[in-house]
């Protein structure tokens, strides 16, 4: 899985590198086959304490990508945000995978009893 790490008008430390690093290699636990990750990092100090950063993940998954944003009061807390919103999406991409290929085996299974026959 390829990671790609940009800031968005935002100077990016070692340790934000890592902090983003170690929860998209998370994605793995799923056993979806993803390509790739690109992260979006970006800081507006215009904005509210609440809400001063942002974070945007593009998963590319073969067949379709998968898209979460994060928003925080600073780039860690963003990350967090948009790793749970992630989670939640391949959690649910998984879960309609494997009931496709239930459906798909029982399918194949009602052919060769009757195929037998």
């Amino acid at each position: 899985m390829q990671i790609d790490i940009r800031g968005v008008e935002t100077e990016l430390t070692e340790d934000i590198k890592k902090y983003a690093t170690g929860k998209t290699e998370k994605f793995a636990k799923y056993g979806i086959n993803i390509i790739g990750v690109e992260l979006a990092l970006e800081e507006d100090h215009n904005k509210t304490e609440d809400k001063a950063a942002f974070v945007k993940a593009l998963i590319k998954i073969p067949g379709k990508d998968i898209s979460a944003k994060g928003e925080g009061k600073n780039l860690f807390a963003a990350i967090d945000e948009m790793e749970q919103k992630a989670s939640r999406k391949l959690s649910k991409y998984k879960g309609k995978n494997k009931q496709k290929n239930k459906l798909a085996k029982s399918k194949e299974m009602v052919r060769r009893l009757f195929k037998k026959s």
